[in-house]
């Protein structure tokens, strides 16, 4: 049963399409009809006409105009070539050509101004000369002599510009070499100021220049700086006459090389120096990044003397 619906359906469905074909064809051969009875009295008509203007109508073209605009090219071409056997030859149309040679005979005679083409040749032949006698000559202007141009003098060849003296090299830098150890009080705590400016004075330390501590030695019958003590806390100064009443967050103890004749022992002093007051005071020692002192810095501390005791040899050698 299922099948037999199926097959009516594609049936049916046919059956449309063909009846839809069928009416789509009538339609068109209708409306093809219609335009060929609106094409066939328009055609007719101009049959009849044909007889006085046979060139009025082109079946190729749908406006049927194409002949009456080249009749009109041949009536222009003829009344030119007729113009062209009188005396007076066409000019080409310039309008400013036009209005510059006609200008002198109207202003003549007292009429008015009209164009070129408005005016009949075989009314003023005898009164208006052609149109190649009106031109005046143009005046010839002779050229005016060239100015005669003076020879100008050469121009010296110019000098190569002097070279400018090359700045004197710059001094190298001279060597510098801090070595820093910190002497920090406990978490919490803080060194007392009279305490501290015993331990200083009897480590052998001094108050003196730039308001800070130094320790001095006598060097080949000089007093040579060894090593300095600053405050840890900006701007490490130190007042002498408050000192005894202040407190004290830690110090800096710092050996500046070039400097001691020799370098490593006031550097084995300055560690001795602050390992005893760390001891007396309680403090912690650290060094320049502020980590633990431990022996290995101190060695390391000292490789760096012997390093810039080294460089400095060879820069006096060269």
């Amino acid at each position: 049963m299922g099948l037999n619906l199926e097959t009516l359906v594609g049936i049916l469905v046919i059956l449309i399409l063909l009846i839809m074909a069928d009416g789509l064809r009538r339609m068109l051969r209708e409306r093809n009809t219609r335009l060929r009875m609106k094409i066939e009295p328009r055609h007719r008509r101009d049959e009849t006409e044909a007889e006085g203007s046979e060139d009025r109508f082109n079946p190729e073209l749908p406006s049927g105009g194409a002949r009456v605009v080249q009749r009109i090219l041949e009536q222009r071409a003829a009344a030119e070539e007729e113009a062209r056997e009188r005396e007076q030859p066409a000019q080409p149309e310039r309008p400013a050509f036009r209005a510059a040679t006609q200008q002198p005979l109207f202003e003549a005679e007292d009429e008015p101004e009209a164009p070129v083409h408005a005016v009949p040749q075989e009314e003023h032949e005898e009164d208006i000369p052609p149109m190649r006698a009106e031109r005046e000559p143009a005046p010839v202007h002779e050229p005016a002599p060239a100015p005669v141009r003076e020879p100008v003098p050469a121009k010296p060849a110019a000098r190569p510009a002097a070279r400018r003296p090359e700045p004197p090299p710059r001094p190298e830098p001279a060597l510098l070499e801090v070595i820093v150890v910190h002497l920090i009080a406990p978490r919490g705590h803080r060194f007392d100021g009279r305490e501290l400016l015993q331990e200083l004075l009897e480590s052998g330390m001094r108050f003196g220049e730039m308001n800070i501590f130094h320790c001095h030695r006598h060097e080949h019958g000089e007093d040579v700086l060894q090593f300095s003590m600053a405050n840890a806390v900006e701007p490490g100064t130190f007042d002498i006459d408050e000192m005894d009443r202040e407190q004290f967050a830690g110090t800096t103890f710092f050996l500046k090389l070039p400097g001691p004749g020799r370098p490593l022992a006031a550097l084995d002093r300055m560690l001795d120096t602050v390992r005893t007051l760390a001891e007396r005071l309680g403090g912690e020692l650290k060094d320049e990044q502020r980590s633990v002192l431990t022996p290995q810095n101190m060695e390391h501390m000292r490789q760096r003397v012997q390093e810039f005791e080294r460089r400095l040899h060879l820069k006096e050698q060269h």
